[in-house]
């Protein structure tokens, strides 16, 4: 994983929207250039990308509360919140080994007081070859912790993100247990510790198993009541089928019977008593249709008749509101220009001009500042003073048409012709037949399907828990073959197990050992390289037990680390961190905030040489102008891929990020 590009949107001394390309491309790889290097002079907001940087990725965890509160205090730009502004952002743009772009935002709302109102993560996901990202919003923090450990371990952020004036603290906090877990972490020995631990509960679980395995009478006896179980079944099944098929004669008869009586109806469907009952509905039916008619005539002919005034009286509304507020913007604009031309014109002039020259050099300047053509303002005139409430009101006017109005006369229209023409018919219409006899026995044939499904609902009833017997006695047949009933298999399980823990634990004892040997040979070779004195250190221990350092002199005595220079305890530090990182299974991004403040030429120069290029494939180093020599800038631009400058404007009280390292400043 790689950093991409880091974007800061108003937040802290970064005013408006500026990014920094933190990208190393393939070319940069085979150059060995892989140094991004950002100066600045004290206070331009070196500090603020390395914490920035820290906060997205990471968020509260290890913050105390008085420190986010002061976090906070001067979180968005102060330009930006005098302009009116109450909001701002940090985004962090990551480059995944598997092609994909990340991208983690943090934004941050303030009201007029400046208190913090809300924060919001997103994360937005690119795919290889897809131009359109994919927003996820965070909702649970913890998820986003675990996806975050995964890339980098919140207790290796030490190692890989840290302030170089800081980081002596390391070599003093070696023996606390914070310090052991960013070991265990970055050094992948807590992943073996994981295995061993599974294997144990794994082997626990087998001799659980073991200790409950089941014998052949229990497979016997289950087996039995199985067969019983499906006896039973099948029973309860064919006496339901054989019930369905007299459902189904019985539902043939009532189609016989109801297709008699369907074709005296379609005789009957003539006859003077239909006739009559159906223009009795359609007479109620134009009833109803009348009121609605009148209803809706009542409620919007007011509005149909004004539909084309309201509109037009809308629009016109709209307009004048357009060149209204256009006003109020070109007034506002022309506010500076008025105070800059009434000073320039209030100068004397020889020879003096005219007013009417004066008037025009004004009018000309007002459309040069507006960059305004001629007869480009507005001629429309506002005609209407509303106030909001007058407004609103008739944007709410509804607007209505008379088609729904010609719909219900079409249809009032319909209906009076059913209505006679029914009439017609009743005067012609024949008397009803009698049906009762066909009625009469599809009731009783109904009755009789009721009994029967009744008797089929019943048995179902049955049937379901035998369904369930059989399924959990098949089951547990199942799991008594494939396990509990081999108790040899379970013994054969046991001992694979066994053995595999004992192998691990084998495996994690050598490997501890071997990574203990690694971090010692890296931290010694590192640490010659980068001191003055060659023979300073007789002999380098890594302890296993605690996973500190301890040096000792030629004559075998145990050199005090906390006894050194701030500058010979960052050298030492600098050295732990690398052969750690070299001990690892991490490949990340180095982020380090003004690494050579305490330390000498020679030991600048050093660690320049020896360290910073080799430390990792993208490394970010933030400068102050106290560290730059000009040996410093030559070394820095053999070994960097990009170089910027952070320059603060004291007078705005804002940083802008610009190409180039420090080339406006003087290097010794």
């Amino acid at each position: 994983m790689r950093f991409k590009k880091i974007v800061f949107e108003n937040y802290k001394t970064y005013y408006g929207h500026q990014e920094i390309d933190l990208s190393i491309t393939e070319k940069d790889k085979e150059e060995n250039r892989n140094i991004i290097l950002l100066g600045g002079l004290n206070g331009a907001g070196k500090t603020t990308i390395l914490k920035a940087i820290r906060y997205v990725l990471f968020g509260h965890r290890g913050i105390t509360k008085t420190e986010y509160e002061r976090l906070l205090a001067n979180m968005i730009n102060n330009t930006y919140f005098e302009e009116g502004g109450r909001d701002c952002a940090v985004s962090l743009t990551l480059q995944m080994d598997s092609g994909e772009e990340w991208r983690l935002k943090v934004r941050w709302t303030f009201d007029k007081f400046k208190t913090n109102m809300s924060e919001n993560r997103d994360i937005f996901i690119k795919k290889p070859g897809i131009r359109k990202e994919k927003e996820l919003n965070i909702t649970d923090i913890e998820s986003f912790n675990r996806f975050i450990d995964r890339i980098i371990p919140y207790k290796a952020a030490p190692f890989f993100i840290f302030d170089g004036e800081e980081i002596k603290d390391l070599i003093t906090k070696q023996n606390s247990s914070d310090m052991k877990q960013a070991i265990h972490k970055i050094t992948g020995l807590d992943s073996y510790k994981l295995l061993v631990k599974n294997l144990e509960t794994l082997e626990s679980d087998l001799y659980r198993k073991l200790s409950s395995a089941t014998n052949q009478d229990t497979v016997n006896k289950h087996q039995k009541e199985l067969e019983e179980t499906e006896a039973e079944i099948e029973k309860y099944d064919k006496y339901i089928n054989k019930t369905k098929k007299e459902v189904h004669s019985v539902d043939e008869e009532i189609a016989t019977y109801t297709t008699q009586r369907n074709e005296k109806i379609a005789n009957n469907s003539k006859s003077r008593e239909t006739l009559v009952k159906k223009q009795s509905q359609i007479s109620t039916k134009l009833d109803l249709k009348k009121e609605e008619l009148d209803r809706q005539y009542k409620e919007n002919i007011l509005y149909i008749i004004l539909s084309k005034d309201i509109k037009a009286l809308r629009k016109e509304i709209k307009s004048e509101k357009e060149v209204k507020n256009k006003k109020i913007m070109r007034e506002n604009s022309l506010e500076p220009y008025n105070r800059f031309i009434n000073t320039l014109l209030g100068k004397d002039i020889d020879p003096p001009l005219t007013d009417q020259q004066l008037d025009q050099i004004k009018e000309i300047g007002e459309k040069v500042w507006l960059n305004e053509e001629e007869g480009s303002s507005s001629d429309l005139e506002a005609i209407h003073d509303l106030s909001s409430r007058e407004e609103n009101i008739i944007h709410t006017l509804p607007q209505k048409d008379v088609t729904y109005l010609h719909q219900i006369q079409k249809e009032l229209s319909e209906l009076r012709s059913q209505y006679e023409e029914l009439e017609v018919e009743i005067q012609a219409a024949p008397e009803s037949v009698d049906i009762e006899e066909e009625t009469q026995k599809i009731a009783q044939l109904q009755e009789k399907k009721g009994v029967l499904n009744s008797r089929i609902r019943a048995a179902f009833r049955k049937l379901t828990p035998l369904k369930d017997k059989k399924t959990n006695l098949r089951n547990k047949l199942t799991r008594l073959s494939s396990t509990d009933v081999s108790a040899d298999e379970l013994n054969q399980k046991v001992d694979y197990v066994s053995r595999t823990k004992a192998f691990s634990e084998e495996f994690l004892t050598r490997a501890t050992e071997l990574k203990a040997e690694l971090i010692r040979d890296e931290f010694e070779k590192m640490l010659k390289k980068l001191f003055r004195k060659t023979d300073e250190f007789g002999e380098v221990v890594f302890d296993i037990n605690n996973y500190s350092i301890r040096l000792y002199n030629e004559r075998g005595q145990e050199i005090s680390i906390l006894d050194r220079s701030a500058g010979e305890m960052q050298m030492i530090s600098s050295a732990l961190i690398w052969a750690l990182i070299k001990a690892s299974d991490l490949d990340l991004p180095m982020v380090i905030d003004t690494p050579l403040g305490r330390l000498d030429s020679i030991h600048r120069n050093r660690l320049i040489e020896n360290y910073y290029k080799e430390l990792s494939d993208q490394v970010i180093i933030l400068s102050t102008d106290t560290e730059i020599t000009k040996d410093y800038v030559e070394m820095m631009k053999d070994h960097s891929s990009k170089q910027y400058l952070l320059d603060y404007y004291e007078e705005h009280k804002y940083t802008l990020i610009r190409d180039g390292y420090f080339d406006i400043v003087e290097v010794n």
